[in-house]
Parts: structure tokens; sequence; C-alpha cells
């Protein structure tokens, strides 16, 4: 349709406009209402190295009041986070011996099991032991059949009083409950969770200033122990000194040197006795399974001396050693006595083999000098043997039964 022209002003279409009215107010013009969108966080873009540590927490428009379930799911999520700190703060102090490098939930059970299926094991091939004892006992005569039964009765009430005086201080003692220093240095660093952390320091130290006062110093009879498990009279005073000054609280400006203290001052004199009664059990050993007559003999003298050892440590320490670190020193006794009871059959051999060495050079005393040389070298061995395994199981019982490691 082609457009009209328009010349004058007059012509130009105006629209048709309704009446106003006088003292009357203007309609407003409804708008339209725009769209309801829900309100959306947006992560804020971040300067590069700034990790947004310090930026106050941004509180959305549109925060509905918390409910009971909130409020209860955050209680426990609270209580999560405080039950793994009070973890890690434990495997810090702590420290428990591990077998294989597995978690103490699953080394205990596993622990136990193989000490109840090596006491088994043991169990069996001791009857056997005892079974040839008293069936060549019963072929001899005379002096020799009374004093074989009564050389086997000692050597079996031995080895029974050992275990009940082990048992019996196992009773008595208090359980050691082994402190890292590291652990501990590494707790004086975290910031997170403070009050935690102080609380556990301060359990560390109340428990080594319970053991201290416990400790049995004074006591005339405890004293006399002390003395004739290798304590001197010097050391003793050295100790009694080390404990008052550790006694006062006012004397240290930290609780890291106070522990420093301890370690140097007091738990090593004990490390020290330890050590040597380790060796003066040791050598006993290497002596009496080298000249013992019979498996039987190395067996029991073996047993013997391993809980008395056991007993003489925890004597010294005034301690007992956890339920983990026990089975795996009950497993390494019946081990031992075990390769002590099978140390003839490898004599022997060795008897053999240094018979065959001697006997082509020394053609004029062939039939005495190896034979003499062969078991004497065979029994030397079976002593060096013992005499290791012993001193390994000393050690470890003392690594066991020390207050605070030496890491």
């Amino acid at each position: 349709m082609p457009r009209p022209e328009i010349d004058d002003i007059d012509d130009i279409p105006v629209p048709l406009q309704a009446p106003r009215l006088e003292g009357a107010r203007p309609r407003p013009v409804p708008l339209p209402e725009p769209p309801f969108r829900p309100f959306e966080v947006k992560e804020k873009e971040l300067r590069p190295g700034d990790g947004g540590d310090d930026r106050p927490a941004q509180i959305p428009r549109e925060l509905a009041p918390l409910t009971e379930a909130d409020r209860k799911a955050q209680v426990d999520a609270e209580e999560l986070l405080l039950q793994k700190e009070l973890r890690e703060l434990e495997e810090l102090i702590a420290s428990e011996p591990a077998v294989m490098g597995l978690p103490p939930w699953l080394s205990h059970p596993l622990m136990g099991s193989i000490v109840i299926g090596m006491a088994a094991v043991f169990g069996i091939f001791l009857f056997n032991q005892v079974a040839q004892a008293l069936s060549l006992l019963g072929s001899l005569q005379g002096y020799w059949l009374y004093g074989g039964y009564v050389g086997l009765g000692i050597l079996a009430a031995a080895v029974v009083y050992a275990v009940l005086r082990l048992v019996w201080l196992y009773f008595r003692l208090r359980r050691n409950k082994q402190l890292r220093l590291k652990g501990l240095e590494e707790l004086e660093k975290r910031t997170k969770l403070r009050w935690l952390v102080n609380a556990k320091l301060h359990e560390a130290k109340t428990q080594l200033v319970t053991y201290l006062i416990e400790f049995p110093l004074m006591e005339r009879r405890e004293r006399k122990q002390l003395l004739k498990l290798g304590l001197t009279e010097d050391t003793l005073e050295e100790l009694a000194q080390v404990r008052e000054r550790l006694l006062d609280a006012n004397r240290w400006p930290s609780d890291d040197i106070w522990f420093v203290e301890f370690r140097d001052a007091f738990q090593s004199k004990l490390d020290a006795a330890g050590s040597a009664r380790v060796k003066y059990w040791a050598r006993r050993t290497a002596i009496g399974t080298a000249v013992s007559p019979n498996t039987l003999t190395d067996t029991l003298m073996t047993l013997y001396f391993s809980f008395t050892m056991l007993a003489d440590l925890c004597q010294i320490y005034n301690l007992r050693a956890g339920r983990l670190a026990t089975a795996i020193m009950l497993a390494r006794v019946f081990f031992n006595a075990y390769l002590a009871g099978q140390m003839q059959e490898m004599e022997h051999m060795t008897a053999d083999q240094i018979q065959n060495l001697i006997a082509p050079h020394v053609p004029a005393s062939e039939l005495l000098l190896a034979k003499v040389l062969g078991k004497m070298g065979a029994k030397a061995g079976t002593g060096v043997v013992n005499y290791f395994l012993l001193n390994r199981l000393g050690k470890y019982g003392c690594r066991m039964l020390r207050p605070v490691t030496r890491d």
C-alpha cells in the first residue's frame, strides 16, 4: 500500500486521548515482574598465590535456620574430627610394637594366635623330649638312675619357679605405656586443637612423674633386690638425686628439657643395668648349653634363663610389657627353646665336619684328637648360637620396657 504524503502538520494523525479528570492521581503503569531465579553462590576467583585462608566466610542471602538434624550432624562431625585428632596425638606419643607393619587392632589377635600355635607345637616337642629322657633314665641303674631323676626334677622345678615369678611380677607391676620424644616434639609444633595437645603433653608428663614416685629406691626390700640385679649403691644414690630434681616442678623451664633429662639422667642408668643383666644371662646360657648332656637339658635351661632374664628386666624397670610386646617375647622364648633342643642334630653334623677336616692331617692322633676337637667345636657352636639368641631376646625386652624410647 503506498504511503500517503503529509504536507501540513495538521494532517499528522493524533491517537485518541482518554479524558483526564480534575484532581485525579495518575495511574501507575504496571511493570512485568522479573522471573524468579534462585540465588547461586559463585566461587570467587582468587589472585595468584592467594589461598583464601584470610578471607572472611561468605554468608548466603537466603540462609535458613538450622534444624535439629543439622545441629546433630554438626555435633557428630565435630566429634569425629576430635576423635581423629586424638588418635593422631596418641600415635605420635605412644610407641607400640608392630607385627609386619600391621595396625594394632590386627596385630594383637594375629600375634596371640601365633603364640598359641607355637606353644602347642612346643608342648608336643617338650613332651616327646621328656618321654625320651625318662626312657633313657629307665635304662640306668644305681646312683646314675637316682641322680638323673634328681637332676631332671631340679631343672623342671627351676623352670616352673621362673615362670611363676614372671607371672607374679606381671600381676604386681604397672603396664608400660612407652612414650616417643619425637612425637612429643611434634606435638609442640601443632597449633590446631591446642588445648588437646596441651592435655596430652600433661598426661604424658604425669605418667612419668607417677613412675618416678612409684620407683622403689627407698624401700629396703626392693633396694636389696635392685642390688642383686647389678645396680650399685652409687647408682641408686644417683637415681635418687635425679628423681628429686625431676620432681621439682619449679626447676624446669619447659617440658622438652624435662623429658630429655628423664631419659638421659634417670632411664639411661636403668638401660645400663638391663644391658649388663642381659649379658649375664646370655653368658650362662652359652656355658650351660655347651656342657649339657642332652637336648632336654638344653631346652629346660634355655627356658629357665629366658624367663629369669625377663623377670629381672621387669624388676629393673619396675614395669611390665604390654600385651603385644609380651606375646612377641613369649614367641621368641618358645622359638629359642625349640631351637636349643634341635641343636643336637647340628652338633653331630658339625662334629663330623670338624673331624673330617682334622683327621687327614694328624694321622698319629686321628681317633682321639679329631673326635675331641669335633665334639668341643660343635658344643662351642651351640653355646654361641644360644648366646646370640638370648642376647637378642634381652635387647628386645629392654626396648619394650623403657618408659621413653631412645629415638
